[in-house]
């Protein structure tokens, strides 16, 4: 029986030449992707998007022999080519999912999300967006990175663009701290956090540590 892919007919469907390849490490190599989220040893991680494993190596190296990977995609042969790359890999565990609904990683549970390369091929971005804050525990960091111009893509899939006034909208559906934004390479790049709950900014529009409102920056 054919394994169908569990992500919507809209949403770009990538082959795996197109996750690892010399553009892609040179637009973002996988050691400064990581570094960017400041993991450290012990924690765990969420890649949602993990394609054929282009950053799980360093994920792996970054959480060091107490941490976790969770390395979700929706292509079954994404995951089949993660599983040929790393077996069975006592710290990492393979999800087919959707960056937008992945049950099986429970709420407040991981330590770093990374959504990278991700949003340009989903048309349900602030789904996503949604789940990372879900499985995110307080405190707990974001990744989300994206074409700032996007690709040459068809009118069919003007949907999959990110541009400025849809990341406002959908980082605005939670209570997000913006911790770095940046441009580089063409590649825009946020670093989110899952504010404490006392960071939270009040009924008042007023917080002890912050801005008043922490998804602007």
């Amino acid at each position: 029986m054919e394994i169908l892919p569990v992500f919507a007919s809209t949403d770009r469907r990538c082959r795996g030449w197109t996750l690892d390849n010399r553009v892609r490490r040179w637009w973002a190599p996988a050691r400064n992707e990581v570094d960017r989220l400041a993991i450290h040893q012990g924690q765990r991680v969420a890649d949602l998007g993990a394609g054929i494993g282009y950053l799980t190596s360093a994920l792996l190296d970054s959480v060091g022999v107490s941490g976790f990977v969770y390395a979700v995609d929706p292509d079954q042969r994404n995951i089949e080519a993660v599983l040929s790359r790393f077996g069975s890999h006592p710290r990492l565990q393979t999800l087919r999912a959707s960056a937008a609904h992945v049950p099986e990683i429970p709420d407040q549970s991981v330590d770093r999300v990374v959504l990278s390369l991700v949003l340009c091929c989903m048309v349900d971005k602030s789904g996503a967006l949604d789940e990372a804050w879900r499985i995110l525990r307080p405190g707990g960091l974001v990744l989300v990175s994206y074409p700032e111009r996007g690709w040459r893509l068809s009118r069919r899939k003007a949907s999959l663009r990110v541009s400025p006034t849809l990341w406002e909208r959908i980082v605005s559906e939670h209570p997000w701290r913006g911790l770095a934004s940046s441009r580089e390479r063409l590649i825009r790049r946020h670093i989110l956090q899952r504010p404490d709950s006392g960071s939270v900014a009040d009924a008042s529009g007023t917080t002890g540590a912050g801005p008043a409102h922490p998804n602007r920056y």
